[in-house]
């Protein structure tokens, strides 16, 4: 019950917030938008063959949103701490919260439905200008809807290390734009054309092998329930468990540790 009105603040939260700034929400999505478009543009004149261009846009489309979902995740979570502690406020909130880290993974779960609702803006705007539709079945979406929320959950696992982080030391300076650049490189990167050794530490990260079974649904249309892409079904699952159980004991020490110092009320 408690988690429930927490996550309904959050929400409300997050709509007042957009309907108060929508600028800022118009602005993002422009941003995102003309990235696409720069990258879809040069890479469509790199390719001569318009077929080899049809048959891999989906692909890229994909990549270019699950990347989105990284940047949102994974600098959400310490951005918000480190605005409270400016703002003078993180104290306060510990102090109505003994348990914030139910707090950072309801605002995990409205950050997600919100990335979503501006995904699907953004598809939208994408699709219509590529002319390319991605068009799926019911039981294909649900299953692309269910892949994203499992990788999505191993990326607010990186997200909450650096909540952590920004506990204690307060500035991360730009991490985010480093873990982007390294995410961008799972989201496009083709696993089958690489050494078997290099696949494998891939599958141990985050995002790749998500990307790789959405794109086997959205794009080639399997069924992740068949029996030859269950284990990586199932690999995905505890991939994703895994990051979010390591990513919240790692918040866990930095929170006991930032108490300890008595760093929560200083910026």
């Amino acid at each position: 019950m408690m988690l429930f009105k927490l996550f309904r603040a959050e929400l409300v939260r997050s709509v007042l917030l957009l309907i108060r700034y929508p600028i800022e929400f118009i602005v993002g999505l422009g941003i995102l938008y003309s990235l696409f478009m720069g990258l879809f543009l040069g890479a469509r004149s790199l390719v001569q063959d318009p077929r080899t261009m049809g048959a891999s846009i989906d692909s890229f489309v994909i990549s270019y949103v699950l990347w989105f979902f990284v940047i949102s995740a994974l600098g959400r979570l310490a951005f918000q701490i480190q605005e409270e502690a400016q703002a003078g406020v993180l104290e306060q909130i510990f102090l109505n919260y003994p348990r914030v880290l139910g707090l950072l993974l309801v605002r995990c779960l409205v950050d997600f439905f919100e990335s979503f609702a501006m995904v699907a803006v953004l598809l939208v705007l994408i699709m219509a200008s590529t002319g390319r539709w991605i068009t799926l079945t019911a039981v294909e979406l649900g299953q692309v809807i269910l892949l994203f929320s499992l990788t999505v959950i191993g990326i607010y696992g990186f997200g909450l290390i650096f909540a952590g982080l920004a506990l204690v030391f307060k500035r991360l300076g730009q991490h985010d734009a480093i873990e982007q650049c390294a995410f961008v490189v799972m989201a496009y990167r083709p696993l089958d054309s690489v050494a078997w050794w290099l696949r494998l530490l891939l599958y141990c990260l985050p995002l790749s092998l998500g990307a790789q079974l959405i794109k086997l649904v959205a794009v080639e249309h399997y069924d992740i329930f068949a029996a030859a892409v269950q284990p990586k079904l199932l690999g995905l699952l505890v991939n994703s468990l895994a990051y979010l159980l390591f990513g919240s004991l790692i918040y866990l020490a930095c929170e006991r540790r930032a108490k300890m110092d008595g760093r929560l009320g200083q910026y």
